[in-house]
Order: C-alpha cells, then structure tokens, then sequence
C-alpha cells in the first residue's frame, strides 16, 4: 500500500499496517548495518551543541582543534581502508586522520603532505591521492612521496582552484573558479570545468560558464557540480547544483543560471544556457557535494548530500546547512532534507518539496539567527564512510560524524514522516494522526 494512502486513513487502518511494515524495513536495514553502541554511550557524542536530527543521527566528534586556523579541512576524502584525509589551504597541508581506538571513526590526525599550494580538492584512486590546489595538481602514495602532474592551470586572481573527482573512465576531472568576482573574461579555462588523464596529460575543457564551481563528484554516473551568484542587493535564488553536460555552457558571467540576465553580453540569450537541475537562495554558496549510495537509514540510499556553506553578507541566512537531496529517474530533484541543523516541529523531518523554485528554507533560518545551528560557523565539506556514515568539517578546526542511532527508537517518530520515503508529502499540510503515534 502506497505511503501516501496510509497517510490519509484514519488511526484505526494506519496503526496496524505500519505495525507490519516497520518491522520489516529496520530488519532490512539492521542486515546491512554493523552493530553500533547506542548513541548515549559512544565516548564521540555530541550532546545538545548541535542541532541535528537526532533520532536517526548520531552526532559524534572526529576532531575540533581550535588552535588550528580557523579555514581548516575544506576538502575531505576517505580511502577505502577509513582513513580521513583532509585539506588546510592556508597551511599548505593535507592531515590524514586514521582510527586509533578501533571503531573505525577516524580520530588521529598527522600530517600526511605539506609545502602545498593552497590544496582544495582531493580525490582517492587506485592507491593514490590527487590534490588540486593553486596550478597545481599532485599524486600522493600511501608513503607520502609527492608528485607534480600538472603545474600550470591557471590561478592568481579570482577564486580558488576547486574540487577533484576520478571518474569510471579514469580521467580526473577539476573544477575551476572565475578569475574575478563578477566580470567578463576571455580565460578559456578559467570558470570551467576540465577533464585529463590520470598522469596530467590530454586536458580538455568540458564545460564553461560558471563563476564558482566550488566541487564536483560524480552521482549515478554523471558529473555534479554547484555554482554560487554574484552578491545580491535584492532576495533572488541563483545559487545552483548543476548537471555537467560536455560541452555546454551555464551562463556566466553574462547570465545567472538559464533565465537572469547579469552583465555585459547584449548579444547573449541566456536561453542558450544550460540551466541548474536545482536552486538555492543567493547566499547559501554551494561548497561540497557527495554522493550518497547507502541505505543506512530509510530513504537515503541513492541520494546526494550538498553543503550549503553560507554567505554573511546576504540578505537571508540560507546557508550554513547541510542537505540530502532525492531525485527522480530523470535526475530531476523531488526534495531536500536538512541533515543539520535540523528543525522539529510537528513531529516532521526538515523536508522540503522541489517545485522548481529556489529553497530558501524561511521556517529554518530562526535556528541560526538563535545560535542553535551552525551559524556564525559555517560548514565546509563532506565526506562518505564506506560504513554509510556522514562526515562534516565546520570552520574553527571541527569534523563531526553523523552515524545511525539504534533503529529501536520509537517508530513515530521514525516513520512514516520521512519524506525521501513519499515525495508527495506537504510538510505545510495539517500534521495527521497517523504522524502523532
């Protein structure tokens, strides 16, 4: 029987259906899940300092060291052994953070590269460690030899260079920022996103027109990568996550997506662009992406997790989040979740329905203007454990882990509300019985 049907029958045909059912899904989980302690008795939890959806997450310490500066770990990668390598631009460094204690969560931190440029990106594959950071690109073995591949991709002004991926074909693939805020350019390469051999070698444009394609990563086969607007004087949604199509061409810096015009260009139809799969509201400046395979709570398996980082000087606080998001068979974005921080009302998921129009999240904004969320902090990065876990950097030197609570916890509040699992549900409709048992 469809979700949305039990949803909207009354107490007595909802209790007894959802009694069957829920067995058989945490039994179907629980198969695939190693066996954790229960949230309150992990040595890593986080009590009450963040707000996240805490009963199905657990929300655990990996590292907060705040003597380090304060941009730290903006990149994060897990080798398929656990271990945690993470990025400090400013310090020219990659960490490796490994387990020490035996429960897989990574927890000891040692330098693993230094004398870097800027590293931003890192991407793990067949034994070695790539790094995109300034012209750079670098090869890293297990011993810590580096090895120049590239030293030419254009940087100085502008932004940073971005995020690495490995794809199926083994190429790299790289993102490349804009070398301005918000001008034209003629720099073919410069907001771009480029593809080479694993050896730095054949290098090729695959797609132009972005201004800050912070990351990519590849999800069901495909390139994903995100792009943030200029500042905005007024409230607009041009922030975005898009489809990287070879070859194509998203807007900037004469349009804003596929439908806002920005500057120069009379002669340009913005029609001609490739518009965003999804928007955010300017200001929550995409950072990092990952694809999520896993199915270690209902609903998320074959989701994609972005970090909206946040941008203080926008009008709205639409960022400092992060977000699961759920797609159709055509790639087409049914929703979001808020991971963190999370919003409880009602007994509801932070869940909201994708109508093609911008997520600003209004209802959620209180959490940071109150200091419950991450806010003034902003999250950075994120990264999968090849156990299904969640693994998050926040400026001021800190990585948490979000990992499974016990699914014993009381089925109301697990099901059936879970919004990945029925994207048809209103999360503004009135709150039903069945919600309430």
């Amino acid at each position: 029987m469809p979700l949305p049907a039990l949803l909207k029958r009354r107490l007595a045909l909802v209790a007894l259906p959802l009694l069957f059912l829920i067995p058989r899904l945490i039994t179907s989980i629980d198969a695939q899940q190693p066996e954790l302690e229960r949230c309150p008795d992990r040595s890593t939890v986080i009590h009450g300092e963040l707000f996240a959806d805490n009963k199905r997450w657990c929300v655990e310490s990996i590292m907060h060291d705040r003597q380090i500066e304060p941009y730290s770990f903006t990149a994060m990668e897990i080798a398929p052994d656990g271990t945690l390598y993470a990025t400090r631009p400013l310090s020219g460094a990659v960490m490796a953070i490994r387990d020490s204690d035996g429960d897989d969560l990574p927890d000891k931190m040692t330098t693993f590269a230094e004398n870097l440029t800027l590293p931003m990106g890192l991407a793990f594959h067949d034994e070695y460690l790539y790094v995109s950071g300034g012209n750079h690109i670098y090869r890293i073995a297990d011993s810590g030899a580096v090895e120049i591949i590239v030293d030419d991709l254009p940087s100085g002004s502008g932004f940073w260079t971005g995020g690495i991926s490995v794809g199926d074909d083994s190429r790299l693939y790289l993102a490349l920022g804009a070398p301005c805020d918000n001008c034209e350019f003629d720099e073919r390469e410069r907001g771009a996103i480029l593809s080479m051999n694993l050896d730095g070698s054949d290098r090729r444009v695959i797609a132009t027109g972005f201004r800050h394609p912070a990351d990519v990563a590849f999800y069901r086969g495909r390139l994903w990568t995100l792009d943030s607007a200029p500042r905005q004087t007024e409230r607009s949604a041009v922030d975005e996550l898009n489809l990287v199509e070879p070859g194509g061409w998203y807007g900037f810096p004469y349009c804003l997506g596929a439908a806002q015009r920005n500057i120069g260009g009379e002669d340009i139809d913005c029609a001609d662009a490739i518009a965003p799969v999804m928007l955010f509201g300017s200001g929550a400046n995409p950072a990092s992406l990952a694809a999520f395979p896993h199915n270690t709570l209902p609903g998320t398996e074959d989701t994609l997790i972005v970090v909206l980082g946040g941008e203080p000087s926008q009008i709205d606080i639409v960022g400092y989040k992060v977000i699961m998001i759920t797609f159709d068979e055509a790639n087409q974005p049914l929703g979001a979740t808020i991971l963190i921080p999370y919003r409880k009302l009602d007994l509801r998921q932070a869940y909201t329905p994708y109508r093609e129009e911008g997520l600003f999240w209004e209802r959620n904004i209180w959490l940071s203007e109150l200091g419950f969320g991450i806010y003034p902090q902003q999250p950075l990065a994120v990264a999968v454990h090849p156990r299904g876990w969640i693994l998050i950097s926040i400026t001021g030197g800190r990585i948490i882990a979000l990992r499974p609570r016990s699914l014993s916890a009381d089925y109301a509040e697990l099901y059936p509300v879970w919004t990945p699992m029925n994207p048809n549900f209103d999360p503004s409709a009135p709150v039903t019985i069945a919600e309430k048992l």
